[in-house]
């Protein structure tokens, strides 16, 4: 998938969430109110019950596939790992709910305290690798992560440190694989090691200052990788000068 089209279905991603978690409550409410069923007591629940637990929910499922369809098919079209994939869904699962959240700011129900103490690490994580990626590749942009070996080592490392500490810190993780494979003792076993995952990652702490730095030279190297092509071609404009003339090729 191209980069403009990658960024138009991103955007219709975005829209088609925006609408069903901040408008479609009026929706719902006109369709009460020219439905006529205030008319009969109690009729008008069914209706409700189906657009806020039926429909609405249906437009968030819609919006986060096209998000994990687009970026899936963007990863593949510029070259990267199928492993990226299974980053992108771990850290999309692990901040799910957090979206959701910024739906309350619109009606007065958060502020920007509440959003910061509940926001997910493994959020920013996915907006940097998900902005990066729509990236002009394909016209002479460079290769994903970079020319530079040491580069991408810090990319994926860091990356790696991100997706564990979204394991470890997400109790979906620990109760998802037990209720798929209806195995409760599997779902035990995993709660059980989240805890001390995140207590080996974290040093200790149990806070999110080493994911922060982490997410910072995730952050960095994405960005630095993209200027390696223009870095390369300074440095050779630089030597030009100063090579002999039998050495030019």
């Amino acid at each position: 998938m191209f980069a403009g089209r990658y960024l138009w279905w991103m955007l219709i991603a975005l829209a088609v969430f925006l609408f069903f978690a901040m408008s479609f409550d009026y929706v719902t409410w006109a369709t009460v109110a020219t439905s006529s069923c205030a008319r009969v007591a109690g009729s008008c629940g069914p209706l409700i019950l189906m657009m806020t637990g039926t429909i609405k929910p249906i437009g968030y499922y819609i919006a986060s596939g096209i998000i994990l369809v687009v970026t899936f098919a963007r990863i593949h079209h510029i070259g990267m790992s199928w492993l990226w994939c299974f980053f992108v869904l771990i850290l999309f699962g692990a901040s799910a709910p957090f979206p959701l959240l910024l739906a309350n700011v619109w009606t007065g129900q958060m502020n920007a305290e509440m959003v910061m103490e509940n926001l997910p690490v493994a959020f920013p994580f996915l907006v940097v690798f998900c902005t990066y990626i729509g990236w002009s590749f394909e016209d002479g942009g460079g290769r994903p992560l970079g020319p530079w070996r040491w580069l991408r080592v810090a990319i994926r490392l860091s990356a790696l440190y991100g997706a564990m500490i979204a394991l470890a810190q997400t109790p979906a993780f620990a109760w998802m694989p037990g209720r798929l494979l209806d195995m409760p003792a599997l779902s035990v076993l995993l709660a059980t090691w989240q805890p001390k995952l995140e207590t080996a990652l974290t040093l200790g702490a149990l806070d999110d200052r080493l994911a922060y730095l982490a997410l910072a030279v995730f952050s960095v190297a994405l960005a630095a990788s993209l200027f390696g092509p223009r870095i390369e071609d300074l440095r050779a404009r630089l030597m030009t000068p100063f090579m002999l003339k039998g050495s030019r090729r």
